[in-house]
C-alpha cells in the first residue's frame, strides 16, 4: 500500500491513497445468524444493537480500567475525493463490523472492506458520482442557501446497511443521493444489484417539487425480505411531496409494494387529506411543547378546525408548489421483526423559516411514524413540532427498546429531534410516556413550540412576524439534538447529547413582491459571534428522570453516542472521545483522535477475538460546529487495549530549491507511538510538516504491519 501526500503549514490537508486490494481469508467470528427479533442483535455498526438502533454494545473487554488507555492499532486514511465532489472528502458514517471485517463508506462514495485486525484492504469500490436532473436535483441550492454553488455536492451519506441472508448471502447496501440502490457481496465486493428508487422523469402522484437534498434513508427486514425507503426533499421553495416506499427485495428487480405519502397533493386539490389521514390511523398525536394533543380524541368539528385545509395550496401556481416535506435523513430507522412494523421519522416542512405558503400544523412533517412494512399503512403518528419555523426536523435514529413501565414490559420508542426534546413513546400506540425538555438548552425569544390548537400560531408566516428585522434562534437550524441517542438495556439508562448554538441570527427577505422565499432568502447577520456548548443527559428509561449531566464547553455536538460495558462513549468535535461512567457521569478518561468527530464509534471483535473500537475521523468542516480543531483528511482508526510498538524510525527526503541551486536534505524522524490517550497530538499538529506526514503514513498507519524498530 502506498500513499501520495503533501502538507501545508502544521495541518495535513490531503492524504490520498492508491489502494491495491488484497483478498484475505477470514474465519467467521461474529455470528450473523442470531434471530432478528432477539434484543441483542447480530452486528455492530451504523445502527448498533441491530435492528433496534440502541447504539449499545455488549462487549466486555474494554472497561472502566483500560478504556482511558486505548491505543491506536491502525489508521486507514481515506482517498482524496474527486475534484468535482464538493465537501465530500471525509467519512461521516459509523463502520459496520461483521465477521472480522470492517465496512466503510465515504461521502465521495468510496466503499471499502478492511481486515478489522490489521486495517488491510480486502476489497474496494468507487461508486459512480450520481447524476441529477428532472425531479432529482440540487438546483434549489444554486447560488445560495447552506451550500452555495453546490451543483457538484454529491456526498454526505447516511443510508448504509448490512444483511446476512437476503438474496442468498451477505450483502452491503448503499443508497446513493440520486436514489440508486446498490448491493455488494460482503465477502468479495462484487456488485450484485443496482436499481433506482426514483428516476428523474418519474411522475409521482401529487408531486410538484424536487427530491434529494441530503440522502434517502432505508431499513431492511431480512425475515420478510422487505425494505422501507424514505424519500427526502428540497429544503427550499422547490420541495417535493415526500413519501415512504416498501419493496420486496427478494425479487429481481425489487418490486414496489406500496408508497405512503406524508403530505397532501401539492396542488392543494385535497383539502381533506389531513383529516382522512388522522381518521385512517389507530392513533395520531401532535405536541404543543408540554403535552401531547390526541387528534383522535377531537370531535369531527374540532379535528376539521385543527387540521382541515392543512398546508393550504402549497402556494401552487399552476405549475409548481412552494412547500413540502419528506423522510428524515439522519440516523437509522428501526423495525420490530415480531410485528413487521418499521419506525421511521420525517423532515421539517419546507421552505425553512418561511410558512407563508403552508398554513396549519403541516402534518406529517417533524414526525415519528409506525408503518406496516407489508402494506404501508401508518399505524400511528406523533408530530413533534407543529408548524415548524425553525428547521427542526426529526432526523437521527429511532430507537426501539423493551422497558419496564409501571411494572409491565413495554416496547418503547426513544427519539430525539432537532427541537431539543427527547421523547419516550409507547411503540404500540405512539402515546407519549414521558418527554425531556433539557434545561441546558437556552431557548431564544422566538424559539418556543407553538400550540397546534391555536389558529394564530398555525398561520404565523415567520418567527418574529410582523417584524422583518434580525433575531436570534436557539436551538439553531442545526438543532438542539443533532445526533443519535443511546440506550443501555442492562442499566435501563437512556442518553442524549444536547447543545446550544445561538448563532442562527437571520433576517426576513421577501425576494420581491409575491415571490416566496426560502433558505436562499435568509440572510445571516454579520458580526454575531457564535458560542457553543454541549450537555450530555442520562435518564431513567422508565420515567425520564434525569440521573446526571455532563457539560462540555465551546463545542456543539453532532453524530452520536454509544453505551458499552458501563461506559458512555462521547465522540466530540474537539477531537476527543469522552468516556463517562454510566452510573454517575464522572469522567473516566479521554482518548484524543486529532480530528473532528461527527459520528459514533463501533465496537466489535476482530478474527482473533480482540474487541476494538472503530472510530471514523471526518474531514468535513461543514459540520464541525467549531474552528478549534482544524481540518484533517478523513480516516478510520481502530483502538485496542494491548501494547503498541514503542519506537519507529522513518526517513523523509525533501527537495529544497534556493535560487538556481537544488539540494537534497534527508531527515530522520524518530517517533514514540505508544499511546495512553489515543493519537498523539503531534501526529496531526507536529512542529515539522515533513515529520507529521511521515509519522502518520510510515509510523502509525503501518504499526501493525511491521515489527518495531530495534
Amino acid at each position: 500500500m502506498s500513499y501520495r501526500h503533501h502538507v501545508s503549514g502544521k495541518h495535513i490537508l490531503a492524504i490520498s491513497s492508491i489502494f491495491v486490494a488484497t483478498v484475505l481469508t477470514l474465519s467467521p467470528f461474529l455470528s450473523t445468524s442470531a434471530a432478528p427479533g432477539a434484543q441483542g442483535g447480530n452486528w455492530n455498526g451504523v445502527s448498533g444493537y441491530y435492528p433496534f438502533n440502541l447504539n449499545y454494545s455488549n462487549q466486555s473487554q474494554i472497561n472502566a480500567q483500560n478504556a482511558p488507555n486505548l491505543i491506536v492499532k491502525w489508521i486507514f486514511p481515506m482517498p482524496a475525493p474527486p475534484a468535482n465532489c464538493i465537501r465530500c472528502g471525509g467519512i461521516t458514517l459509523t463502520p459496520i463490523v461483521v465477521n472480522g471485517i470492517a465496512y466503510g463508506l465515504t461521502d465521495s462514495q468510496y466503499l471499502f472492506a478492511l481486515n478489522a485486525a490489521t486495517g488491510g484492504v480486502l476489497w474496494q469500490s468507487q461508486l459512480p458520482l450520481p447524476l441529477y436532473g428532472g425531479i432529482l436535483s440540487y438546483a434549489n441550492y444554486k447560488g445560495g442557501g447552506p451550500y452555495p454553488n453546490s451543483l457538484g455536492l454529491q456526498g454526505h451519506y447516511h443510508a448504509f446497511w448490512y444483511t446476512s441472508k437476503i438474496r442468498g448471502g451477505p450483502l452491503v447496501w448503499v443508497v446513493s443521493n440520486n436514489y440508486t440502490v446498490y448491493a455488494f457481496d460482503a465477502n468479495t465486493g462484487s456488485q450484485k444489484l443496482k436499481f433506482p428508487l426514483l428516476n428523474q422523469n418519474d411522475k409521482i402522484p401529487g408531486n410538484f417539487g424536487l427530491y434529494v437534498t441530503i440522502v434517502p434513508q432505508m431499513v431492511i427486514d431480512e425475515a420478510r425480505g422487505i425494505a422501507v425507503f424514505g424519500a427526502d426533499v428540497s429544503e427550499g421553495t422547490t420541495a417535493g411531496r415526500g413519501f415512504f416506499a416498501g419493496y420486496d427485495m427478494t425479487q429481481t428487480p425489487p418490486k414496489l409494494l406500496w408508497r405512503q405519502f406524508v403530505v397532501p397533493p401539492q396542488d392543494g386539490s385535497d383539502q381533506t387529506w389531513a383529516v382522512k389521514s388522522v381518521q385512517n390511523m389507530s392513533h395520531a398525536y401532535t405536541f404543543d411543547g408540554t403535552n401531547q394533543v390526541d387528534l383522535k380524541a377531537l370531535s369531527p368539528s374540532q379535528l376539521q378546525s385543527v387540521v382541515g385545509g392543512d398546508w393550504g395550496t402549497f402556494g401552487f401556481n399552476g405549475t409548481k408548489s412552494f412547500a413540502g416535506a419528506g423522510g428524515g435523513w439522519g440516523g437509522n430507522y428501526a423495525y420490530d421483526s415480531a410485528t413487521g412494523i418499521a419506525y421511521v421519522a420525517t423532515s421539517q416542512p419546507s421552505p425553512d423559516w418561511n410558512a407563508t405558503t403552508r398554513p396549519g400544523p403541516n402534518l406529517w412533517s417533524d414526525s415519528i411514524l409506525a408503518v406496516d412494512e407489508a402494506t404501508g399503512k401508518i399505524i400511528w403518528a406523533f408530530q413533534t413540532t407543529a408548524h415548524d419555523l425553525w428547521d427542526w426536523d426529526c432526523s437521527w435514529s429511532v430507537m426501539l427498546a423493551n422497558v419496564n413501565i409501571n411494572g409491565a414490559s413495554t416496547k418503547v420508542i426513544y427519539k430525539g429531534c432537532k427541537n431539543g426534546y427527547f421523547y419516550a413513546l409507547d411503540a404500540g400506540t405512539g402515546k407519549m410516556l414521558w418527554v425531556l425538555n433539557p434545561p441546558a438548552i437556552k431557548r431564544a425569544t422566538y424559539s418556543y413550540l407553538y400550540n397546534p390548537l391555536t389558529k394564530s400560531d398555525m398561520t404565523k408566516p415567520w418567527q418574529n412576524y410582523p417584524s422583518t428585522g434580525a433575531y436570534v434562534q436557539n436551538p439553531p437550524g442545526t438543532g438542539g439534538i443533532e445526533s443519535n441517542p443511546a440506550y443501555d438495556p442492562t442499566t435501563n439508562l437512556a442518553f442524549v447529547a444536547t447543545y446550544n448554538a445561538p448563532s442562527n441570527q437571520i433576517t426576513h427577505n421577501t425576494n420581491g413582491p409575491n415571490i416566496p422565499w426560502g433558505v436562499s432568502g435568509q440572510t445571516g447577520v454579520p458580526g454575531y459571534v457564535r458560542h457553543y456548548n454541549t450537555t450530555i443527559y442520562a435518564m431513567d428509561g422508565s420515567t425520564g428522570q434525569v440521573k446526571w449531566t455532563y457539560f462540555i464547553n465551546n463545542v456543539g455536538f453532532r453524530g452520536g453516542i454509544t453505551a458499552s460495558n458501563g461506559i458512555l462513549f462521547v465522540p466530540s468535535i474537539d477531537g476527543n472521545i469522552y468516556e463517562l461512567k454510566e452510573s454517575d457521569g464522572s469522567l473516566i478518561g479521554k482518548v484524543f483522535t486529532g480530528s473532528a468527530l461527527i459520528t459514533q464509534p463501533a465496537f466489535a471483535p476482530d478474527v482473533n477475538g480482540n474487541t476494538l473500537l472503530f472510530m471514523p475521523g471526518s474531514g468535513a468542516p461543514a459540520f464541525s460546529f467549531t474552528t478549534g480543531i482544524g481540518t484533517v483528511p478523513g480516516y478510520l482508526a481502530a483502538f485496542g487495549v494491548s501494547p503498541a510498538p514503542t519506537l519507529i524510525t522513518t526517513t523523509a527526503v525533501t527537495t529544497v530549491t534556493a535560487g538556481v541551486s537544488t539540494s537534497v536534505v534527508t531527515t530522520s524522524v524518530v517517533s514514540t507511538v505508544t499511546q495512553t490517550t489515543g493519537i498523539d497530538a503531534t501526529l496531526f499538529y507536529g512542529v515539522s510538516a515533513v515529520a507529521v506526514v511521515f509519522i502518520i503514513v510510515a509510523g502509525v498507519a503501518i504499526a501493525t504491519r511491521r515489527r518495531p524498530a530495534a
